[in-house]
């Protein structure tokens, strides 16, 4: 049964860490200004999504000025791992980061947006060396018994 389900790569997993963290903050939003809710997951899902999207692609075009500037060929991302993963990374701290600077827990979502948002033009600075990376880590780990 393990050969119909494959295991998600680590772009997936990323993908779907994005949205739960995004719709998680968008409950808590909502629960917080009008009682429990659960119609405020989508908004914030969206939005994350949406600002890690803009802080990718905003990363990438500077990523390319830079390289053609110093006279190298752009960078095409071709697997997106790098800026993915720093959109996680970037919605989790932004969330935290609101939450302990929100007195009442207002404006998570705001947080996880702007979290996605440059967490994922960080990430996707280094992208092209985040996949050998991750298929580095991969191969070591099928190696062991």
């Amino acid at each position: 049964m393990k050969e119909f389900i494959p295991r998600p790569d680590a772009k997936e997993k990323s993908f779907h860490g994005l949205l739960a963290i995004g719709g998680l903050a968008g409950v808590i939003e909502g629960s917080v200004r009008y009682g429990f809710t659960l119609h405020t997951a989508f908004p914030g899902m969206l939005l994350t999504l949406l600002g890690a999207f803009l802080g990718g692609f905003t990363g990438f075009f500077l990523k390319d000025c830079c390289r053609t500037w110093r006279g190298m060929k752009p960078y095409r991302g071709v697997n997106n791992d790098g800026w993915l993963m720093g959109g996680v990374l970037g919605t989790l701290v932004g969330t935290l980061f609101q939450v302990a600077v929100s007195p009442d827990g207002s404006n998570l979502v705001i947080g996880s947006i702007v979290g996605a948002y440059l967490g994922a033009a960080c990430g996707a600075l280094p992208d092209e060396f985040v996949t050998p990376i991750l298929s580095r880590m991969a191969e070591r780990a099928s190696d062991r018994p």
